[in-house]
């Protein structure tokens, strides 16, 4: 009986020890607090889509920047969400919560940053570039640029952080839909549009952790604004959350 159970423990073995090695290697570090989501100001909505889509949908363009600014903000909720961490949106109806989005926005500013060398996001204003009377001002320069934010109000993030239990910030600075001009096809009389979402993501210390601008193409014959929504948004924001995951959750170097 003692020779059966020695030769069961030893074939157990290496069963455990695989086990406890998968384990070892799926463990991910937890993030503290929460996830917080800014959604862009509606007037960094940049629509140049044609009327096609007004005439489709019956929508002014009022409705249409807050449709996407919405269904954007859903899809990176849910994108988020995957990184195992609460995420807080804006988008409840909540008097209070409200008046801390109006907050944000009177303390942060928009500026111009290249798209490979994004700067910190601290408002530099001498060089500041951004709404000016109501105008969305851009500096000439043939280096690939994005829409980042600068926060101008150093007490917003702590104020953010210790109030909605957040650990990280996703600012989205702009949303443009614009039509690819090179992009013309004889052969099916479409062309294709560009979704560009310009995005900032900084911790609870205020540091940069990082920016870009996420792009997605679609056919000029999707008209339908919940269809682009959907079609778009996905792919957008699980490159964003995905962004985010990497820094919160980085590979180990082999």
């Amino acid at each position: 009986m003692i020779r059966y159970i020695k030769l069961f423990s030893f074939l157990l073995l290496p069963l455990i020890s695989f086990s406890q090695e998968g384990v070892r290697t799926t463990v991910k570090k937890e993030i503290s607090g929460k996830i917080m989501i800014v959604p862009f100001e509606p007037q960094m909505y940049m629509g140049d889509i044609g009327e096609k889509i007004y005439i489709e949908s019956k929508w002014n363009f009022k409705q249409l920047s807050e449709y996407f600014r919405h269904q954007l903000d859903n899809q990176l909720k849910l994108k988020l969400q995957s990184i195992e961490a609460p995420v807080v949106s804006f988008y409840i109806d909540s008097t209070k919560t409200s008046r801390d989005l109006e907050y944000i926005y009177k303390s942060t500013s928009i500026a111009f940053d290249l798209i490979d060398k994004p700067s910190a996001p601290t408002a530099d204003n001498k060089k500041q570039q951004g709404i000016k009377n109501g105008q969305l001002t851009v500096e000439a320069s043939s280096d690939a640029k994005f829409t980042t934010t600068k926060l101008s109000n150093n007490e917003l993030i702590p104020f953010l952080s210790k109030k909605y239990k957040s650990e990280y910030f996703v600012f989205v600075n702009e949303l443009d839909i614009k039509n690819v001009a090179d992009s013309y096809d004889i052969a099916s009389d479409t062309y294709q549009r560009e979704v560009t979402v310009h995005y900032t993501i900084v911790n609870d210390m205020s540091k940069l952790i990082t920016a870009g601008a996420a792009k997605y193409r679609f056919s000029s014959k999707l008209n339908d604004p919940k269809k682009i929504a959907n079609q778009t948004f996905s792919p957008i924001a699980a490159y964003i959350a995905a962004k985010l995951e990497a820094v919160i959750h980085p590979k180990p170097v082999k």
